[in-house]
Parts: C-alpha cells; sequence; structure tokens
C-alpha cells in the first residue's frame, strides 16, 4: 500500500449518532407489522392475509393485496398491509411511498405511521422516523409500539430525559422487559447509576428468558467507547443467561476494545464455527483483523459479510480499507466505487474512492476525488499527498508538489510519506545534501518503504557513499523485487564496494525484469503518457 493510504476508520460522526445507529435495528423490529393487533379491526379478506404474513408467507399476501386493491384501491387498512409487506421484505422506498399515501388518505391511523416510522429507520432517515413516531404519539399517546420507539432513538440522539418520558407514556400494564436495557443506559446518561443499577438487576432477572436485553445495553456502552463498563456488565450477566452469538459478539468487541485482540479473535473464532453465516461476528472479526494488520484476514471477513448484506454502507467501508491496505486494488476500487454509488454525499466514501483510483493509477480520476475531499478538508494528509505525487509525476509542477507537501509537514514534520516527497523534491531542485537528509529521515520512520529506500539509495550513489548507499538498495530490493531500477543501482553499488560477484548478480536480475517488461510491452500500441522525459526518480510510494 501507497505511503498516500492510511486505516480508514469508519465512522467519523459523534459517539450519539454511532448509538442512533445501533439502536435502529431494534427500532425497525418494532416497527414490523403485528398481524394479532390489527386483524380483529379489518375485514375477513385482510384477516386471511394478515395470517398470511405472520406465517412469513409475503409473496402470496403481497398477490392477495393487489388482487383486493384492484376492487378497492383506496383502502387504507389494504394499503398499510402492502406497506408492511414491503417492509418486511427490505423493499423500504416502496414501503416507504404506499404508507405515505395511506396516511395522507387516513391521516387518523396509528399503523401507518409506525410502519412508515420503520421504513425510514431502514434506510438511515432517523429525523424522519423521529417524525412518524411522534406522529403516532400524538394520535394514541399510549401506544405502547410508538412510545418504545421514541424512548430509543430520543436515547440514540442524547435527549436521555425525553427518552424515559416517552416510556413513562407506556401504560404500566403494558410495559415488558425490552424497555429495561433503554432506561438502564438514559440513567446512565443522566449520571444516575443507582437507577440505572436497578434496571439491570431487573434485566438479569429475566436474562436466561430474554438474552438480548443485556447485550442491548452493552451495546450502549461499546458506542460509546466505554469498554470497562461493558467488560462488567457482560461478566455479571454471565451464568444468568445464555451465551448466544450476539452476546459473544459483544463480549469479543469489548475485548477488543480492551486491547486484548488475540481473545477476542478466540471469540470471534468460535461464533463463527457455529453460526458462519452470522453477520455481526464477520463484521467484527473484520475490524479485529484490522487492529492485528492482518489485512487479508479483514479483507475476507468483510467480503463475507459484504455478500450476506451487499448494500451495507459500514462493511463496505471496511472492506475497502483492508483491501487497500493489502494492495488488492481492482478490487478496492470496485467496491468503493460500489459504496459511492451507495452513498455519494459521504466524504468518506470519496475519500476512499479517490485512495482506489490512485492504487490502480488513474490519476485524473485520483485528482478529481482528491479535490473534492481537500474542498472541505484541506489539511487532509493523504489527500494532499497525492496531489502532490501526481503533481510531482505526472505534471511536473513541483511548485505544486510542494505546496502540497508543505501542508503535510506544516501538520507534521516527522511524516514518513511527506519527508519522501520533500526529498524527492529536494533532488529536483539540486539539493542533494538536503534530499538526502529528508530521505533518511523518511526510511527512519518509515523503513518498508521501499521507494524511500531506493531513493535514498541511489542519492547516496550519487554522493559517493557506496556502503550507505548498498545497505539502502539492499532493502529496497528486499521491499520491491520487481523494481529493476533499483537492482541495477545496488549493482553499482557493490561494483563500487568490490563484491563483483554480487554485482553480476543483481545486473542478472536487472537484465531478467527488463526483458520481461519489454515482452508484456511488445503488443502496446498508442503514444506515450508524456512527452516530458522521467524522472530520476519517478517511483510512487
Amino acid at each position: 500500500m501507497s505511503a498516500c493510504q492510511r486505516q480508514h476508520v469508519a465512522g467519523d460522526g459523534s459517539r450519539v449518532r454511532v448509538w442512533r445507529n445501533i439502536f435502529a435495528c431494534a427500532c425497525i423490529a418494532l416497527a414490523f407489522f403485528r398481524p394479532d393487533r390489527i386483524a380483529s379491526a379489518q375485514s375477513a379478506g385482510l384477516v386471511g392475509i394478515s395470517t398470511l404474513i405472520q406465517k412469513g408467507k409475503l409473496e402470496e399476501a403481497e398477490q392477495r393485496l393487489h388482487r383486493y386493491l384492484l376492487k378497492l384501491p383506496h383502502s387504507a387498512k389494504a394499503n398499510n398491509l402492502l406497506g408492511a409487506v414491503y417492509l418486511r421484505q427490505g423493499r423500504f422506498e416502496q414501503a416507504e411511498d404506499v404508507l405515505q399515501k395511506t396516511i395522507a388518505g387516513a391521516p387518523a391511523l396509528v399503523e401507518p405511521r409506525l410502519n412508515l416510522g420503520g421504513a425510514y429507520l431502514a434506510e438511515g432517515k432517523f429525523e424522519s422516523a423521529l417524525t412518524a413516531y411522534q406522529g403516532a404519539a400524538k394520535i394514541a399517546p399510549h401506544d405502547v409500539r410508538a412510545n418504545l420507539a421514541l424512548a430509543k432513538l430520543y436515547l440514540g440522539t442524547g435527549e436521555f430525559a425525553k427518552s424515559i418520558e416517552a416510556a413513562g407514556n407506556i401504560p404500566p400494564e403494558k410495559r415488558t422487559a425490552e424497555l429495561l436495557p433503554t432506561l438502564a443506559a438514559d440513567y446512565f446518561g443522566l449520571r444516575q447509576p443507582e437507577k440505572a443499577g436497578v434496571e439491570i438487576q431487573s434485566m438479569l432477572q429475566v436474562a436466561e428468558k430474554q438474552p438480548d436485553l443485556v447485550p442491548e445495553l452493552a451495546e450502549f456502552f461499546l458506542a460509546h467507547g466505554d469498554f470497562k463498563s461493558s467488560q462488567q456488565l457482560l461478566a455479571l450477566s454471565q451464568g444468568k443467561q445464555p451465551a448466544t452469538d450476539r452476546f459473544q459478539v459483544d463480549l469479543a468487541r469489548t475485548q477488543a476494545g480492551l486491547g486484548q485482540l488475540d481473545e477476542a479473535q478466540k471469540t470471534l473464532e468460535g461464533v463463527l464455527e457455529r453460526t458462519p453465516e452470522s453477520l455481526d461476528a464477520l463484521v467484527a472479526a473484520g475490524h479485529v483483523a484490522s487492529q492485528q494488520s492482518d489485512w487479508p484476514a479483514s479483507a475476507e471477513a468483510f467480503s463475507r459479510a459484504a455478500k450476506l448484506a451487499p448494500d451495507r454502507p459500514d462493511i463496505l467501508y471496511g472492506l475497502v480499507s483492508a483491501q487497500l491496505y493489502g494492495n488488492h486494488t481492482n478490487g478496492a476500487l470496485a467496491n468503493a466505487q460500489k459504496l459511492h454509488t451507495l452513498v455519494p454525499d459521504d466524504l468518506r466514501a470519496t475519500y476512499l474512492l479517490a485512495l482506489a483510483e490512485f492504487g490502480v493509477k488513474k490519476w485524473e480520476e485520483a485528482k478529481s476525488y482528491a479535490e473534492q475531499v481537500l474542498s472541505a478538508h484541506p489539511n487532509d494528509r493523504e489527500m494532499n499527498l497525492i496531489l502532490a505525487d501526481i503533481a510531482f509525476n505526472d505534471e511536473h509542477d513541483l511548485p505544486v508538489a510542494r505546496k502540497h507537501v508543505e501542508i503535510c509537514l506544516k501538520q507534521n514534520p516527522e511524516d514518513p510519506g511527506a519527508l519522501y516527497y520533500w526529498g524527492v523534491i529536494q533532488k529536483m531542485e539540486g539539493d542533494v545534501g538536503g534530499a538526502i537528509q529528508s530521505l533518511s529521515k523518511s526510511v527512519t520512520g518509515n523503513p518498508k518503504n521501499a521507494d524511500a529506500q531506493g531513493a535514498l539509495g541511489t542519492l547516496c550513489l550519487q554522493a559517493g557513499d557506496a556502503t550507505r548507499a548498498k545497505l539502502a538498495l539492499e532493502q529496497a530490493v528486499l521491499l520491491a523485487p520487481e523494481e529493476s531500477h533499483n537492482h541495477y543501482q545496488l549493482a553499482l553499488a557493490y561494483s563500487r564496494s568490490n563484491a563483483p560477484d554480487k554485482a553480476k548478480a543483481q545486473l542478472e536480475i536487472y537484465q531478467q525484469i527488463k526483458a520481461k517488461e519489454a515482452k508484456e510491452a511488445k503488443d502496446f500500441k498508442g503514444p506515450s503518457t508524456s512527452e516530458v522525459p522521467p524522472m530520476a526518480i519517478p517511483s510512487r510510494p
């Protein structure tokens, strides 16, 4: 991976936003159609369709609803059922459309608003979901589903008092244990640990039969980076509830947050051995592997997750990042393009796409996306280095390259990637001594940068320091054995160090690589990409 690439952190928003995303799944589940509640109020035909939905026969239910609506196209209850079918099928935009029309025709009905809230949540439209549930609660102030969803949404926005108020609107006789994690989290948010402890004790009493309660509260702690509290909660609940996959995944995430990466990996391996298609386990495994810098394992986990949920941006963020780090440039580009299509207004996706385009040497595209990111974040290191590289190697514009490198060095004078470019710019300006000094600092900060090692060795050789040149060039050919230029320079260094056999061997490797390159280029036709002669140090870190 190039020096222009860094580890991508999928979430750049606040912890509150992360928590909203976690609770979205729970709220969507609440919004799904509950046929037992609606059936008694519908005609016999719609009751039969409700039963089909209850049994999961969604395709048959949809067909019967379409036939029903041919006769009664304005039936609000039938249209609500159709919206519920679309929601359960994951056809969220269609659900949103039909439910909006249902509400416009029958504004007094509660169910369409609840289902519409679920559709909005599925699409990540949290503010719209909040409005839908508020509308339902206005019509039915004590509705369980509306207030439970509102409580979770308010918790997600950090409005803990409003969350407790919404929970309080649920009549005591209708409150269920499902509310306990939300209330506990609210009290923690309000710094009332004693009250939170009461809710936790209530959770533990029913945890054996309702094993999702403890994980839900643990996920609140995880979303806020409170790994210690998550650890204490999970330890407290062990033996009191089944070790479900969700529980184990949260345990692994907690272990990883505490730096216990090997333990987290083993925990997730156990989950995936039992449930190979556990989406949450695969996503967590991808993140743990990335923390371990095991990019092949990270890419594999995220790739398996992407097959199960191909349109989830968070999974694609992880996958593209792992592929970039693993130098799987073509795969990274394909997935970055897909991600950018899904979330075109998210600069994180634009950022990854710029890196991916750069990785496959599509300079114009990379430049365009990098400039988009810099328009909002002018000091971004990676985007500035991309533009510095393009200005230097393709546009041969040293002042522009210098400008972008200076931005990076102003933020961090020891930045190895920026120092590499600074060194080659100094060399082009005739300051060989300054270039050697900058490149030496670059390889000290990042000894695995083959381009910096090769550039340093070449300049040391030109300056007459064959010993230092030999050391740098040996590292360069070890890190990038396919680069012919470094083998040639190393042959010269060996020759000047009275090692003719080694010089001969490196020269032979150089000739073999050049012969291979010539063979591969034999059928290539077309003009050169530039009429400007190649620079002495043309490589891209």
